[in-house]
């Protein structure tokens, strides 16, 4: 039965649209949430995804570290018990290795926060157990829970999961109810005692969330400015070889050539109409070689040169794709005046390192300059 007001099917179907991406194709996209007359499903957001991925990252090795330390601190407890306590040994035991389970969940899985939160509960359980033959339990309790709840605050992603590990850690050493004090007055401050302290953890994770999304964020931006052509959105030099690089160590490669393509009389548009007239006939080179090159690596290599690194098709696949590009650039006029340019084709990589490639496309741009420009030369080629 649906609700009144819901949108339709048809409705929440013509959301997905169609939108046209910065090279020209159209890709289907689906919206942020789709709604359906039964439930309404929010995806996070790839800041957030990024976000959480590099928290995993990060925080696994201190989670883990923390757990193995409460493992620990608790075996040292047992040890430095009263003679006068007799525990149950093997409920101890079989305790110890179910956290010790729960520790190589978090190091073997992506499912860090149900182990985390599991083994916390098991360690305060293993710590209520141990304290239950002492007269000062609730001292102990009530000092246990608080560093609990302080100590996991930056290990969760999410509050949810914060006040779940906390609450249950207090519970339990409560033994199914809040701590109380040792001689069951002051209900209200004994109340209040849990609340704050879960209070305070929670300030205390938006602060490390906060700092790492700030942290983050600046990583990203740091990464665009080391790794982004600023004028023209590309790759850079730096990154355009790395990519290479990286494709040559997989041996990706294979038949695929070097692309060198250089802006024809550049400084003659720089000279004759100004920088500005000369940065907007890189910016309009670069749209037209991010259009072409589709999934194939390319980027500035600084000036007026730019390069795009063909994954397989032989030579072949490289003259028709400088043929594109040769009259696609051929329709750009600035101020009036034809925008050309000349391209540079390598042999097949076969696995050849992206510098010998870059060096014989640049030999092969000489080439195609030399013979008139507004062409393109294979390396090799008679």
């Amino acid at each position: 039965m649906e609700r009144s007001g819901a949108p339709s099917r048809q409705d929440s179907e013509a959301k997905c649209r169609l939108f046209r991406t910065a090279s020209g194709p159209l890709e289907r996209r689906e919206p942020k949430c789709c709604r359906s007359p039964i439930m309404i499903i929010c995806y996070p957001s790839v800041e957030e995804r990024a976000r959480l991925e590099d928290f995993l990252r990060l925080i696994k090795p201190i989670s883990v570290g923390v757990q193995a330390l409460g493992l620990l601190s608790w075996g040292v407890a047992w040890w430095l018990a009263d003679p006068g306590y007799r525990y149950v040994a093997w409920h101890l035991v079989l305790l110890a290795c179910c956290v010790a389970l729960c520790i190589a969940g978090s190091c073997a899985t992506r499912f860090l926060s149900l182990f985390s939160i599991v083994s916390v509960w098991l360690l305060c359980l293993g710590f209520s157990m141990l304290m239950e033959k002492s007269p000062d339990r609730a001292v102990w309790a009530i000092s246990m829970s608080v560093m609990v709840s302080v100590v996991s605050a930056p290990l969760f992603s999410r509050l949810s999961l914060l006040a779940l590990a906390s609450s249950g850690a207090w519970l339990i050493m409560g033994r199914g109810e809040w701590v109380g004090t040792p001689h069951g007055l002051d209900a209200g401050w004994t109340l209040l005692m849990p609340c704050g302290t879960i209070m305070m953890g929670l300030l205390m994770n938006i602060i490390f969330t906060t700092l790492h999304r700030e942290s983050l964020r600046l990583r990203q931006e740091l990464e665009q400015l080391a790794y982004k052509d600023m004028l023209t959105g590309m790759a850079n030099r730096r990154k355009l070889l790395a990519d290479a690089r990286q494709l040559h160590e997989q041996g990706q490669i294979g038949d695929g050539c070097f692309l060198m393509i250089d802006v024809d009389d550049f400084k003659k548009i720089n000279d004759d109409f100004g920088h500005a007239a000369g940065d907007l006939a890189l910016q309009r080179v670069a749209a037209v070689l991010r259009e072409v090159a589709l999934d194939n690596v390319c980027g500035r290599l600084g000036g007026e040169e730019f390069g795009i690194l063909l994954k397989g098709g032989g030579t072949a696949h490289a003259q028709s794709m400088a043929e594109r590009i040769i009259g696609q650039v051929r329709g750009i006029r600035i101020e009036g005046r034809l925008v050309t340019v000349s391209v540079g084709i390598s042999g097949v990589g076969r696995h050849r390192a992206a510098s010998e490639l870059m060096r014989e496309a640049d030999v092969a741009l000489y080439e195609a300059k030399r013979m008139g420009k507004n062409r393109f030369a294979l390396h090799g080629a008679a």
